[in-house]
């Protein structure tokens, strides 16, 4: 009886030691393909401005970060269903937050841009009903702010990722594309199509992130509201600024 006892007792410890690790760690949704300068991986390793910031965070809070990597459209249905616990680059909409607690603080901005083929006659002064005679081209799934959203007037079309976006606009598929310029250029770059695209002035969005927790935990308001308190607190550090200047990016 005592040794039944006493392998009983192991197991109980060993399952309960195993949830404890195990519900330290936070399965993190990235896209597919990297997004410099906020995430990217290089040799296994990751990095970037919004993952070094939520690392940073998470880890104060005795979080281990895990990152699953998918297209966008299917990281956003694995946010849904709770196959990855939160986000660490979201911007704020309606429709977003019916399926996410947000942090009560954003950590980093970003910019939404317009870019064209080179030789384009193409100009804008940032009003999209002067563009509406245009074809615009998007990744499905991201947001660029309440005016590109709510903009029926405009034709749009959508993509799986940022390389395809960059190849359709150069093969004339579409007329101008939406994206991040830091994260296009890089793209575009590794693509050999730098010398093929340029960029309008002034940006289509400049918009906050947040890190985000899916609705579909339970704890995820209490995860919300620790990671909001540390991050404000990081916020006023040196290490938080010194990863801003890093990789070029404005502080909040």
């Amino acid at each position: 009886m005592k040794k039944l006892l006493f392998g009983f007792s192991i197991f109980l410890f060993s399952f309960f030691l195993s949830f404890s690790v195990s519900a330290k760690e936070l399965k993190v949704g990235l896209t597919e393909l990297d997004y410099p300068p906020f995430y990217f991986e290089i040799n296994g390793e990751y990095y970037g401005a919004a993952l070094e910031i939520s690392s940073a965070v998470a880890e104060k809070l005795g979080h281990k970060l895990v990152f699953i990597r998918a297209p966008w459209k299917r990281i956003q249905a694995y946010l849904r269903a709770g196959t990855v616990d939160m986000m660490i680059l979201y911007f704020k909409s309606p429709e977003r937050a019916r399926d996410v607690i947000y942090t009560d603080v954003s950590h980093i901005n970003e910019s939404s841009d317009l870019f064209v083929v080179h030789n384009s006659d193409i100009k804008s002064e940032g009003r999209l009903k002067e563009l509406l005679a245009y074809r615009f081209g998007s990744i499905r799934g991201y947001y660029h702010g309440t005016e590109f959203t709510n903009a029926e007037y405009l034709t749009k079309h959508t993509v799986s990722n940022e390389e395809e976006l960059i190849k359709m606009l150069v093969n004339g598929r579409f007329d101008i594309g939406v994206g991040n310029k830091a994260v296009i250029l890089r793209h575009a770059k590794n693509l050999g199509l730098m010398d093929k695209i340029r960029f309008l002035a002034p940006p289509l969005n400049i918009g906050a992130n947040y890190i985000v927790f899916s609705k579909a935990r339970k704890d995820a308001q209490e995860l919300a509201d620790k990671f909001s308190i540390q991050l404000r607190n990081y916020m006023e550090t040196g290490e938080y600024r010194a990863i801003l200047q890093k990789y070029n990016l404005d502080s909040n």
